[in-house]
């Protein structure tokens, strides 16, 4: 009777155990708040040069404007009205203001094919 108890137990802890690597494993990549000021001009070369590959000329400081715009959206709080009226199908498109104009900060490398 005990040795059928500690087969059991073995097979429990295993299974266990294979579930808490699972998870641990499952939710090891890296997300957006672990990627410092020090590697974002390292991410940014990256992907100029994974884009140019692709056939499109975007240079590493644009795409290191990108990221920081990028950034800043992800911790922006939701827009309002996000999504259709009853939460499904496609984004509300949002309203343009068009009294407001983009800075020059914000057009580098879209006027004049820079």
């Amino acid at each position: 009777m005990n040795a059928e108890f500690n087969v059991w137990l073995l097979i429990v802890g295993l299974v266990l155990g294979a579930g808490l690597v699972w998870l641990v494993i499952m939710d090891s990549r890296r997300r957006e708040t672990e990627i410092d000021e020090v590697e974002r001009p390292r991410e940014a070369a990256w992907l100029s040069a994974v884009l140019t590959e692709d056939g499109f000329d975007v240079s590493p400081e644009a795409a290191d404007r990108l990221l920081v715009l990028h950034r800043a959206y992800l911790e922006a709080p939701p827009p309002d009205g996000a999504m259709g009226d009853d939460g499904v199908g496609e984004p509300a498109a949002p309203a343009i203001d068009e009294g407001s104009v983009a800075s020059d900060e914000d057009r580098l490398g879209v006027e004049g094919g820079r």
